[in-house]
């Protein structure tokens, strides 16, 4: 059987993303007959390690600092694939693990930087904005753009069906990601219900949220928003909204591929550049993180409740992704 060895990560200062496309991907990997082995940082919150199902190890501190644990596991499995999906990997480090583990192992690079000259077989980069496809003298094979996203194969059934967008926004969906380090959320459900004042507001907790005791006690006084955890129907409430407002990670790249406008509160660094990809391309109105005020959220969501810009930005997004970027991803490790 064919094994698949995935590095990842997921903590307060990477967010969740990385882990969830792995796990994406991993299930894809099982459903074709492949084997699968993880391994992730050990300092993850404990809720995030609950929602991966799969077994896995764990690697201290930093991969990077942890490479020699590494080589020995993947030169004792002898994976036909070892795949990084790291917030940032470096150069040298990859050049090391290249040199030192099994020939017969094919290195896969997931990154959203370019501009170095990583020593892998294949790059997988799924940025828009081709500013960032470019990796000089590296000889790896690159699949570059949008059609590359880790995105859950169901989504392209939602892509493919019509998205409505209404005359009025009546239901908005709040969602931070899996961590929220900047407790958006709060701010959301204070200011969001005088913006839209006849919506109804829901709002989806990540794994990682440290407030979620705070948020469900303030929501107690309020008839028109729910708060949820630990969903498992989370496209579809996206396609149902008439509004999302999401940090940058994956859930913009799903806003996108099903079509629901977005305002958009990057809570991470390497979140505003692919925030600010999907808005030049015509999807999104992103937030300035240095500038985050009440009057600044009202201006954003004055500008959605333009029947016109919210069509407009719903049948962009659907021209930037049409979901089926693990089928692709899967064909380029079957071919290895």
């Amino acid at each position: 059987m064919n094994t698949v060895f995935i590095v990842t990560e997921a903590n307060a200062d990477v967010a969740t993303g990385h882990l969830m496309e792995c796990i994406v991907c991993a299930e894809e990997l099982l459903g074709n007959g492949y084997e699968v082995s993880f391994w992730i940082n050990d300092d993850m919150e404990n809720g995030l390690k609950k929602r991966i199902p799969f077994k896995f190890q764990e690697y201290h501190n930093s991969i990077e600092n942890d490479y020699e644990s590494l080589i020995e596991k993947v030169s004792r499995i002898c994976p036909e694939v070892l795949l990084f999906n790291l917030r940032k990997i470096s150069e040298k480090f990859l050049k090391i693990c290249k040199k030192k583990i099994p020939d017969k192992t094919t290195v896969i690079c997931i990154d959203e930087f370019g501009h170095r000259n990583l020593q892998a077989d294949i790059i997988i980069n799924p940025m828009i904005a081709s500013y960032y496809w470019d990796y000089g003298e590296s000889k790896a094979k690159l699949f570059c753009g949008a059609g590359y996203l880790f995105l859950d194969r169901g989504i392209n059934r939602l892509h493919q069906t019509k998205k409505t967008i209404r005359e009025n926004i009546g239901s908005i969906l709040i969602t931070m990601g899996g961590v929220d380090p900047k407790n958006y959320t709060s701010f959301l459900m204070k200011e969001i219900p005088a913006c839209f004042s006849d919506a109804k507001i829901d709002i989806v907790l990540g794994g990682g949220n440290q407030n979620c005791e705070d948020i469900y006690r303030k929501a107690e006084n309020s008839a028109r928003i729910t708060v949820y955890k630990n969903i498992t129907d989370m496209l579809e409430r996206i396609h149902f909204a008439d509004l999302i407002i999401c940090a940058g990670g994956n859930t913009l790249h799903e806003a996108a591929c099903i079509g629901t406008p977005a305002i958009v509160f990057p809570s991470m660094p390497h979140e505003i550049r692919t925030a600010r990809c999907f808005e030049d391309s015509g999807f999104g109105h992103v937030m300035d993180i240095e500038n985050i005020s009440r009057d600044s959220l009202w201006e954003a969501c004055e500008s959605m409740m333009d029947y016109s810009v919210r069509k407009r930005m719903s049948d962009r997004g659907k021209e930037l992704s049409d979901g089926l970027g693990v089928e692709r991803i899967m064909d380029i490790i079957r071919k290895i």
